[in-house]
């Protein structure tokens, strides 16, 4: 029966911060922070397959509704009545990020974890699009004559999307036990399979919306690339994660070992923790040959013929080529990589009560990128969060701003080797404005104890330092 219940995935997030947290699923932790993987609760955390999906912007809603009755509903019953476009920012954003991960696993014992990782990622960024473009996108350039035959500035806008294929290796080593203190570090190293990608940073473009056919370019200084046909490259790139952690114990713990014989195999409950670290650094590489790169930087006046049959559609990065003497020089000088969106995370979790409630919170910042370089940008996020774990059940609550502006509420629960989570609770089963939507689910094998610690597992409680003696070096441990 229990097969059966975990055999459902669903298969459609920013962070997955109702599932980041949990002792129980190293699998899922590691992509926060990988020092997390250290004193798991799970000695060999098996995951089968998940996926999942993050979406969100400023300037476009569905309002009304909620995902479950959309999808229920096959969107029969929405109108354009129920899309509002808001028009009261002075810039427009939007994120994406989807990942599908499969038969992956990580081990922790003692002073050491280790993980191994094979997943599918998508990124997608649009930053700093001004207030005018929303009236073009919402009505499109060529129909809304009020933008007509007006000057118009297009400044700093940087627009990036990549797909690539991901190999992790993970590794955590307890470098510090003393008294009640333990330090612990991690690293992942990523090899990147790529599969496409486009990206365009605009400088500065000058331009006129003449008519409904012709638009005027008076200055353009940008670089874009595109990969037209999406192919697997081996030579993809690699990446780079490191973090730390600090344990603050409820004993002393010179020789604790985790998932350990050593130990008596019994769990040494932590009072708090805090966690620092840099994710995502590195960047997905594509076949030279295989990318269209342009870069322009003229002062001239130019018409582009929306109706132009003579306009390469195999190409539209040349379009401007006559301006230029070498469109394949630009600021950007390596335009075949795309950047990560690397950021940097600070984490804490308190153990409220008995080791089973535990009050969480993150911050993730995300690093700026350089001008002179093709990347992807995360959303910046803060998070507060309650849970309840145990080897069977867990639920989290997590509170997070988006942007440090927006908040949204969202729901994780995991029943023994089943997740199914969401950051945006109120856009799955809600009725408010739809400005995205998040889901994500794993599903995988936990094996809680060592083989050779089953016969001291005491029904799974978790270790009491009051029931055990005391050696000579001031540990608790069992013999």
């Amino acid at each position: 029966m229990l097969l059966v219940l975990c055999l459902p995935s669903v298969l459609v997030a920013q962070e997955q911060y109702g599932a980041a947290f949990s002792n129980y699923t190293p699998t899922n932790s590691v992509f926060l922070n990988p020092s997390s993987m250290l004193d798991a609760k799970t000695w060999l955390d098996i995951h089968i397959v998940g996926a999942g999906t993050y979406a969100n912007n400023n300037f476009v809603s569905l309002n009304g509704t909620n995902w479950v009755r959309v999808i229920r509903t096959e969107g029969e019953g929405i109108d354009e009545d129920d899309i509002q476009f808001h028009q009261n920012k002075n810039k427009y954003h939007a994120y994406n990020r989807t990942f599908a991960q499969v038969l992956s696993a990580v081990w922790s014992q003692g002073d050491h974890a280790a993980g191994l990782f094979f997943n599918v990622r998508s990124y997608t960024s649009a930053r700093g699009i001004p207030d005018y473009a929303g009236q073009f996108i919402e009505n499109g350039v060529p129909q809304y004559t009020p933008q007509h035959n007006i000057d118009y500035s297009l400044k700093n806008v940087y627009v990036s999307s990549v797909n690539y294929g991901e190999i992790q290796l993970s590794y955590a080593y307890t470098f510090y036990k003393k008294r009640r203190d333990m330090l612990m570090g991690g690293i992942s190293i990523k090899k990147f399979l790529s599969i496409g990608g486009a990206a365009a940073n605009v400088y500065n473009m000058d331009f006129n919306v003449r008519n409904d056919s012709l638009l005027g370019v008076f200055e353009l200084n940008a670089d874009g690339m595109v990969t037209p046909d999406p192919q697997l490259y081996t030579k993809g790139g690699m990446g780079l994660d490191i973090g730390f952690t600090y344990q603050k114990m409820m004993s002393e713990c010179g020789s604790y070992y985790p998932n350990s014989k050593k130990m008596g195999c019994r769990y040494l409950p932590y009072k708090y923790k805090l966690g620092f670290s840099i994710m995502d650094i590195g960047s997905v590489k594509f076949e030279e040959e295989n990318v269209q790169f342009a870069g322009y930087s003229f002062q001239s006046y130019d018409w582009l013929n929306y109706a132009d049959e003579n306009v390469d559609e195999d190409n539209i990065l040349n379009v401007f080529q006559n301006q230029e003497d070498d469109i394949t020089e630009g600021r950007v000088k390596k335009p075949y990589k795309i950047h990560l969106p690397t950021y940097v995370s600070v984490q804490g979790d308190y153990n409220l009560w008995a080791s089973r409630v535990y009050a969480n919170a993150a911050i993730v910042q995300a690093l700026p990128i350089s001008r002179n370089k093709f990347g992807v940008r995360r959303a910046n996020s803060l998070m507060v969060g309650v849970r309840y774990e145990s080897r069977i059940f867990d639920v989290s609550i997590p509170l997070s701003l988006y942007e440090y502006r927006t908040p949204q509420i969202g729901l994780a629960v995991r029943v023994y080797c089943l997740t199914i989570g969401t950051d945006k609770l109120f856009h799955l089963v809600g009725r408010s404005k739809l400005y995205g939507g998040d889901i994500y689910a794993h599903l995988k094998i936990p094996i809680f104890y060592h083989p050779k610690c089953r016969a001291h597992k005491r029904g799974g409680r978790d270790y009491d330092p009051s029931r055990i003696r005391r050696r000579k070096d001031g540990c608790d441990a069992y013999n």
